[in-house]
């Protein structure tokens, strides 16, 4: 295990995403009570905004 394997701040935590939310990396929408995990995704000159990812779908080594 590494110590980007065992950073909490990688991924908030599995959980479950609003109605309506797309994952960013498959372009799919997340279903009703489908587990997936919650991080933030960069803008181009702006704020980066909460995003919610199929689990299978979330990259590797992401940080919030």
């Amino acid at each position: 295990m590494t110590t980007v394997d065992a950073d909490a701040r990688q991924w908030e935590y599995t959980t479950y995403a609003p109605s309506g939310e797309t994952c960013p990396a498959c372009g799919k929408p997340i279903k009703s009570l489908e587990s997936c995990r919650r991080g933030m995704l960069s803008r181009r000159d702006s704020s980066p905004i909460v995003a919610y990812w199929h689990t299978a779908c979330a990259p590797k080594g992401a940080t919030q």
